[in-house]
């Protein structure tokens, strides 16, 4: 469930921010608001289109290079679970702050271990 999420300041001059295409630094910003409290999303050229790219025609491909160039910089990692892809925000709670979270309902990362859901 994605909830409202801050975006500090400090995110455009991250350097792993900042060596990113626009689009990509776009599309990092959509992620995080439709990650739901464990930093998780679904992460296929589709459903990334449908939620962060709702009225822009976009090649599923375009999609994947800038979801690709945001998973390089280490921003993200996706990750494969019965044949759908998905992705998580490694660092999520050092830059969110979630209060009374909601239990996430999208696959853990393999081997996740944390304090997160």
């Amino acid at each position: 469930m994605a909830r409202i999420r801050s975006i500090k300041p400090s995110f455009w001059t991250d350097p792993d921010v900042a060596g990113l295409r626009r689009d990509a630094r776009l599309l990092v910003i959509g992620l995080i608001s439709h990650a739901d409290d464990d930093g998780r999303f679904l992460a296929t050229a589709t459903a990334i289109g449908g939620n962060v790219f709702p009225h822009d025609e976009l090649p599923p491909a375009t999609i994947r290079r800038w979801r690709d160039e945001v998973a390089k910089a280490g921003i993200i990692e996706i990750y494969t679970v019965d044949g759908s892809d998905y992705g998580h925000f490694p660092n999520w709670l050092k830059h969110q702050k979630v209060y009374k979270p909601y239990p996430s309902t999208l696959p853990s990362p393999p081997g996740w271990v944390g304090v997160q859901s």
